[in-house]
């Protein structure tokens, strides 16, 4: 299969995960994987999708290697933070939280799992000024889809 088909096998792995037909998109990034080792966003779609199927400590590996290709992507470290914090590993759950918010200040998934981290963590009033950030956030993040459905 050609490098060219990545775009093809992401949009049809896409399909699948709107399905939550999980197994299937996993296939397909796999495949995808195969044809574009070098792209770190296609190893932090897999690991996405690990973390739906609870595969957390897969999800992590994915994400590694998506930070290992590109250091700055912050989604890749959020996704790690979520995979980390659900086995219940917060201190480096929140170290990589931090890392994704540094990276992306807008990043309200970022922000949110701070939060968590800090609250298990013991730290409940640093949990709270996380927790408002990433409400602040997702509330602008509602606003700017509600005028995108109002244009159209």
């Amino acid at each position: 299969m050609p490098p060219d088909e990545v775009p093809r096998l992401l949009r049809r792995a896409d399909q699948y995960v709107r399905q939550t037909k999980y197994r299937e998109a996993l296939a397909l990034y796999d495949q995808a994987i195969q044809l574009g080792p070098k792209n770190a966003g296609i190893w932090y779609l897999r690991a996405s999708v690990k973390i739906e199927m609870g595969n957390f400590a897969e999800a992590i590996a994915d994400c590694e290697q998506a930070i290992a290709l590109n250091p700055n992507y912050a989604d890749a470290w959020s996704k790690k933070g979520l995979a980390l914090y659900q086995l219940e590993q917060y201190a480096p759950a929140l170290a990589a939280a931090i890392r994704a918010s540094t990276l992306n200040a807008n990043d309200a998934s970022a922000w949110y799992i701070k939060g968590i981290c800090l609250e298990e963590l013991g730290k409940s009033e640093e949990a709270e000024i996380a927790y408002a950030k990433s409400l602040e956030l997702e509330i602008i993040l509602d606003i700017k889809d509600e005028n995108k459905r109002n244009r159209k």
